[in-house]
């Protein structure tokens, strides 16, 4: 019997193991969900957890079987499917377990004990993910350094994937026996900037500390910090496509404009187009449309949708204005909170496009060179950041008490972050000073009108 084949056979009975232990674990509120029957915590988390992490499993296992499906060695096929499935499940029950503590043990520590231990448990069982896929890897394809590289020959397609652990980094690449070297050095160079950056560890990162942070507090009388929930997904999925679009901006400066055509290549083996303005939706979901500039150009901000960063200031506003204060669990308040959290979201998301329609001009009259898509994103991403940090004056209110200083250190916070985003698009510190002293000047025109218009509007309609 080969190795791989044995792995293959250790693996199975592993998964097998597993799920029958998984069948002692739970679901956090499966006790609430049946009718007039109360089981202990830990009793109601071992009865309902495992059928999601398992169907989680079904489905990534499902799911990769059907991008691998082209791989011509199937041992080799099936290993590959084993080890992202296997981490699937490990970091599923790594978060369920952590979220079920938080939740009826740890909201006991102060917040600074809770930080810390969150962050311990992390690193201890990324390390031991770490180990756990290198012994299943190890005398699998080649080393460079920390860097594992399973190269896999498919029958016409090429694609890539990256898995990062705390210490080693596993890449698997993917394409045909006859192949494009242009295509394939795009695939390498992407997928090898993503495992020197570690991005998948980051967003796990994210993950872990944010939504134990949510249970914690949750858990201390804070009702609706269920609003960062939105803010939290769309901030990872934003992080997620930022990623891509910088492994994509790698690619192009180490092969200059050519690099597009050997994304088109692996693009058209994969989705039968070579467009990427016309992949798929699931491919555009966590992958820009507008690669093609990150490729072409190397341009990072025109790739971005407009829409991203104005509906991610709209969540955070959202989650600010209603989800850090302790709103009394009545149900009254909680639907007045709710309405006022809704109102906020879709308020202030068409408000910052407006905003960024203002600046608009501005960016364009500074940003000399820019194309006609990174005027429109980066007018956007500098609107939203100003809507952020007037969110964050509700924050600073808190320490202040008032909103004088408030003011002024949201708007001091907003401008230093508009002028490194600024800058970043235009390399050129003169004009993205200029640019950020020009829309920081407008948005406090346009706060001191507010601050001037509603108790005019009040004295007027409502004396």
């Amino acid at each position: 019997m080969s190795t791989l084949r044995l792995k293959s056979k250790i693996y199975n009975l592993f998964l097998g193991i597993l799920i029958v232990v998984l069948v002692f674990l739970g679901e956090l509120y499966l006790s609430k969900t049946i009718s007039g029957i109360k089981l202990p915590p830990l009793v109601s988390f071992a009865i309902g957890a495992p059928l999601g992490i398992l169907l989680s499993a079904i489905i990534v296992h499902e799911a990769y079987r059907r991008v691998f499906s082209s791989v011509k060695v199937m041992s080799l096929r099936h290993m590959v499917i084993n080890i992202i499935t296997l981490l699937a499940i490990l970091l599923a029950i790594e978060l369920v377990v952590l979220i079920f503590i938080s939740l009826n043990y740890l909201f006991k520590f102060s917040p600074g004990y809770f930080v810390g231990f969150v962050v311990i448990y992390f690193v201890l069982l990324m390390l031991l993910n770490d180990a756990l896929i290198y012994m299943y890897v190890r005398g699998l394809g080649g080393r460079d350094g920390r860097l594992i590289l399973v190269r896999l020959v498919s029958n016409d397609k090429y694609n890539g994937f990256t898995i990062n652990m705390l210490y080693h980094d596993l890449v698997i690449a993917m394409y045909p026996e006859e192949f494009d070297k242009c295509a394939v050095d795009v695939v390498d160079v992407h997928e090898g900037y993503h495992a020197r950056h570690k991005h998948t560890l980051i967003l796990n990162a994210i993950l872990f500390i944010g939504l134990s942070m949510l249970v914690y507090y949750g858990r201390r009388g804070y009702p609706m910090l269920w609003t960062a929930l939105p803010f939290l997904a769309t901030l990872l999925l934003v992080l997620t496509r930022t990623f891509e679009l910088l492994a994509d901006r790698a690619v192009h400066r180490r092969l200059g404009p050519k690099s597009l055509e050997g994304f088109r290549t692996v693009l058209k083996s994969l989705f039968g187009i070579d467009d990427p303005r016309r992949a798929p939706i699931r491919s555009r979901f966590t992958h820009p449309g507008k690669r093609d500039l990150a490729f072409l150009y190397g341009d990072v901000v025109g790739a971005y949708a407009p829409w991203e960063f104005p509906l991610l200031a709209s969540f955070f506003a959202g989650f600010v204005t209603t989800g850090i204060y302790p709103v009394p669990p009545v149900d009254v308040y909680i639907k007045l909170a709710s309405l006022i959290y809704i109102g906020v979201v879709i308020g202030l998301f068409l408000l910052t496009m407006l905003l960024g329609i203002v600046y608009r001009p501005i960016i364009r009259w500074f940003g000399e060179g820019l194309g006609d898509d990174s005027v429109i994103d980066l007018s956007m991403i500098d609107a939203s950041i100003f809507i952020m940090g007037s969110a964050m004056s509700f924050v600073f209110y808190s320490i202040y008490h008032s909103w004088l200083y408030s003011n002024i250190t949201a708007i001091a916070i907003s401008f230093i972050f508009s002028l490194l985003v600024t800058w970043f698009a235009l390399r050129n510190l003169r004009r993205a000073l200029l640019t950020a002293v020009s829309i920081t000047l407008i948005f406090i025109a346009l706060d001191y009108l507010y601050y001037v218009m509603v108790p005019l509007i009040h004295v007027l309609y409502f004396r």
